[in-house]
């Protein structure tokens, strides 16, 4: 007989398609991605023949009137029976997204049964896990789906609230941040400002109606500061000053939280940074109160990061001519403890690159020698966050050095292997730095087409498909775009923004 290879364990929509199959439980990405059901895969091992001489042989020698010693069967596997769309999406949200991604959202545990949630909150969880599915496996069928249960959360939303005592309810103020983040998970770029923080403007409201007094325990505060994070960065995305109530939440949370953590010393910082813009915007400061007020912002950034051990921490590693590689750009890359841990430092890193960007424009203006010692700092300051932005990307792309643990076990180190859904997060979060570092004129070219590269990368071997949106933005391939550079916060809305903050 010919031997025409060993049969595929894929399902048998991937074997119908001749498809891929990542053989991924509880469904495959192909069937995910299609919005189909995933009927299981093959045990090849039943398909294989085997030699049975030995057993023919021995029935013919048995005597007569004997009854022939019955065969062991071999135990029959049952193809798992498919989940629902909606059990798959609500699965991989808490799996990936809370456990793993953004861990702030953990006061949403206890709603993983949809059961024990009221309709309102399970609604606007179906719509945000179907949102985070569809975002990473481009599912038609759950984008849709999500719609359909984002327009019924919303129904169900307004029923609640014209009951006073509902509306007080932990519940319903964790509805409302969850239909915000489903906004930001489908980036409708389209609409307004007003439109955007319409369910921030409403999560506040709650917040008030209820009292900051009734938020103290763990689940309340970790509801607070995820409020405070999504008010600020919405704030500062639209050249907004921060809502009064947001520092009214923040002088609230000190007294319960470490306010030596460089994330709190830090989000205080930044407060400062977009009602500082906000000024700017107006027209309301002169270059030279722009250039010592923006100076002072960014010297406090500084001081966080000389003081941010032991709670941020990475080390450099050293690499010699001979262990190059097209994913590093210097001679050295940096390793982080985590996830969050990267993009908090990164998150800085940006911040300071915008304010230091700030400073040299007002100091071209104001034609002094003062203006012009500040000038150099702030250009010092920036190439420094740009190559430290840069040295952050190798642990998570090098996927046959410094990210060879991040692949899947057995994985070859070659171009060749996949990658699992925490690995692409990793990768997610490294895209809006990189940007900023790209978009600022003070970035040198070298950086900025290593900075284009690793990008193409992303896209490529990785699938982010963001990252062609960011490499194909006015300013990371051209620093002379002039009126065609966008701003950094649109570009930050584009990839979901706060939706992808660790």
């Amino acid at each position: 007989m010919v031997f025409r290879g060993k049969p595929s364990k894929a399902c048998q929509r991937c074997r119908d398609r001749k498809l891929r199959c990542d053989l991924q439980r509880p469904s495959c990405s192909s069937c995910l991605r299609a919005g189909t059901r995933c009927h299981g895969y093959r045990d090849t091992g039943s398909l294989r023949m085997t030699d049975e001489t030995q057993t023919v042989k021995s029935k013919s020698t048995i005597p007569k009137g004997e009854i022939p010693p019955k065969q062991t069967r071999k135990h029959f596997n049952l193809a798992h029976l498919p989940l629902h769309l909606e059990v798959q999406a609500r699965e991989l949200f808490f799996a990936y997204y809370i456990e793993d991604f953004s861990r702030n959202w953990d006061f949403i545990y206890p709603y993983l049964n949809s059961k024990v949630a009221p309709d309102h909150l399970s609604l606007s969880i179906d719509a945000v896990s179907l949102a985070f599915l569809s975002h990473h496996f481009t599912s038609p069928s759950a984008r849709n789906l999500g719609r359909l249960k984002y327009v019924s959360a919303l129904r169900k939303m307004n029923t609640a609230l014209q009951d006073t005592s509902t509306a007080r309810e932990a519940t319903t103020l964790d509805a409302s941040l969850l239909l915000d983040l489903f906004e930001k998970l489908t980036k409708p770029a389209s609409i307004s400002d007003e439109t955007q923080r319409a369910h921030i403007d409403g999560a506040l409201a709650l917040v008030k109606l209820r009292g900051l007094e009734h938020f103290n325990d763990v689940p309340g505060l970790r509801t607070l500061t995820r409020l405070a994070l999504n008010a600020l960065v919405c704030s500062i995305s639209q050249n907004h000053t921060v809502p009064a109530e947001v520092f009214d939440i923040r002088e609230h949370l000190e007294k319960f939280v470490d306010t030596k953590d460089p994330k709190f010393r830090a989000t205080g910082v930044t407060l400062q940074v977009t009602n500082l813009m906000s000024e700017i915007e107006n027209g309301n400061l002169s270059p030279r109160d722009k250039i010592k007020k923006s100076t002072k912002l960014d010297e406090e950034f500084a001081q966080i990061s000389h003081e941010a051990s032991p709670y941020w921490t990475y080390r450099r590693v050293y690499i010699s001519a001979g262990g190059r590689s097209d994913r590093i750009l210097d001679d050295f890359y940096d390793v982080y403890d985590s996830r969050m841990t990267t993009q908090m430092w990164n998150v800085l890193r940006l911040t300071r690159i915008l304010l230091c960007e700030g400073i040299m424009e007002a100091s071209s203006a104001a034609h002094d020698e003062e203006s012009f010692q500040y000038s150099q700092r702030a250009a010092t300051v920036i190439e420094t966050s740009i190559r430290e932005i840069c040295a952050s990307v190798p642990q998570m792309t090098d996927c046959g050095g410094a990210a060879r643990h991040k692949l899947p076990p057995g994985a070859p180190t070659t171009d060749s292997h996949g990658h699992t859904l925490s690995h692409f997060l990793d990768i997610y979060i490294l895209l809006f730095a990189l940007y900023v570092a790209a978009w600022s004129p003070s970035c040198s070219a070298r950086s900025r087409i290593w900075i284009a590269r690793q990008l193409e990368w992303m896209a490529t071997h990785f699938g982010v498909k963001e990252a062609v949106i960011v490499s194909e933005a006015p300013g990371v391939r051209d620093v002379d775009a002039g009126s065609g550079r966008q701003r950094p916060w649109a570009i930050y809305r584009l990839l979901g923004s706060y939706a992808f903050a660790a």
